[in-house]
């Protein structure tokens, strides 16, 4: 069987629908492919989502797929000091995946896109030496697909970044391996903030997060980074639960009605995301912060980017890695620099002894936090020097040095 289209899309999550979207909104003719038959399953994240990123893309977030609205949110530090932040209204969401995901493949098929579901990409179709297209096998059938642009939206474990050798492996650092609960009769305090909890015998270069779904349900999980800690991602969650004091207090009555498993690239975006007819997009181009580990929102403002820049190529007959490489002028414009100020912040923040994040979260306010994890300078020079604390003055020298203290 053989397929044509201007643009193929692989992989149906939100950075590939946005994709679509946005090609669709210029007039291109899109074809998506999957290979789940059903998009949005398994769940493989915590189901956040601001309203920063869906609104630079001018993409509407499902309200079907809107569980509960999120103000903000409480961080404890390993002594379980907290630092709350809360807007008078909501800024973001939880989200039901398997309908967020679903939604937004049915509207860009809605608007002209055709999909195919159950479809693994195995090979990259080449002429000339240049990647013309992708050969797939769907229920057990040989499909080739040509395209003039093919959008790499395919996750973690790429199958389009590591066929066309702009990602061939990732470094077990750069990983994070992430477990999860959904859990009913959760001790909520507020419905409508995200708690995290930091530390390294709660969660090594992560945190645990309790993402509230109802007054008593939520998404309870971890991620840790790859090869640290001396246990699993499991037996880090399951130890929060049964043995930290705010787990224990919270998850008393608890019951696990969901466990998921899922992996983030945590080392920043690949050093390239373009080739001739080519472009990566979202986990695949590794567009993923790298404190926070949110990735659904930088997936659909780069893909909404990839999409206008794919149509305007093949309108101007000219897909090349140079007529391309406005996409990644402009979607590292918008966030290159943040996410290396961010590679460096997690790298200290690594290093970090339990005890200086206590100090820490001590003297930052929740405004401080939003800005600094946006890479921003914030003020806290002088809260800090009243500690008169040479651990934390270093720190705030090192955040300094960085960029992030005024």
């Amino acid at each position: 069987m053989e397929l044509k289209t201007d643009i193929l899309i692989v992989g149906a999550g939100p950075g590939g629908t946005a994709t679509a979207i946005s090609a669709l909104k210029k007039g291109g003719k899109v074809l998506i492919v999957d290979r789940k038959t059903n998009v949005g399953v398994p769940v493989q994240c915590g189901e956040a989502i601001g309203k920063t990123g869906p609104g630079i893309a001018e993409i509407e977030i499902p309200e079907i797929a809107i569980l509960n609205p999120i103000r903000g949110f409480r961080i404890y530090s390993p002594n379980l000091t907290k630092v709350d932040y809360a807007k008078p209204e909501p800024d973001g969401y939880i989200i039901d995946r398997r309908i967020f995901d679903k939604e937004l493949l049915a509207k860009a098929c809605e608007m002209g896109a055709e999909a195919l579901v159950g479809t693994n990409v195995t090979e990259l179709l080449y002429k000339k030496d240049q990647i013309k297209g992708v050969v797939a096998s769907r229920f057990g059938q040989k499909i080739e697909i040509a395209a003039e642009v093919i959008v790499g939206a395919d996750g973690v474990n790429s199958t389009i970044a590591k066929l066309s050798g702009l990602r061939k492996n990732i470094k077990l650092k750069d990983i994070e391996s992430c477990a999860q609960f959904e859990m009913v009769n959760v001790k909520i305090d507020d419905v409508d903030l995200l708690e995290f909890y930091l530390g390294k015998q709660v969660s090594p270069r992560g945190y645990v997060w309790v993402f509230p779904k109802s007054e008593n349900r939520a998404n309870i999980g971890l991620g840790i980074g790859g090869g640290m800690g001396e246990k699993t991602a499991l037996e880090y969650l399951n130890d929060f639960i049964k043995h930290n004091s705010r787990g224990k207090e919270i998850c008393k009555n608890a019951k696990v009605i969901e466990f998921r498993v899922g992996a983030l690239p945590m080392g920043g975006p690949n050093p390239k995301n373009i080739l001739d007819n080519l472009i990566l997009v979202g986990d695949a181009a590794g567009q993923v912060h790298p404190i926070t580990g949110g990735g659904m929102g930088y997936a659909i403002v780069c893909g909404s980017i990839a999409g206008e820049v794919a149509v305007d190529a093949i309108t101007e007959e000219d897909t090349s890695e140079e007529a391309l490489s406005l996409y990644e002028a402009l979607w590292r414009e918008k966030y290159g620099k943040e996410f290396e100020q961010m590679l460096n912040l997690q790298k200290l923040l690594t290093e970090a002894e339990d005890s200086l994040l206590d100090k820490l979260a001590q003297i930052l306010s929740g405004q401080n936090v939003v800005e600094l994890t946006a890479g921003k300078k914030i003020g806290i020079f002088l809260k800090a020097a009243a500690k008169r604390d040479k651990q934390l003055l270093n720190l705030l020298n090192q955040l300094r040095n960085l960029q992030l203290v005024q």
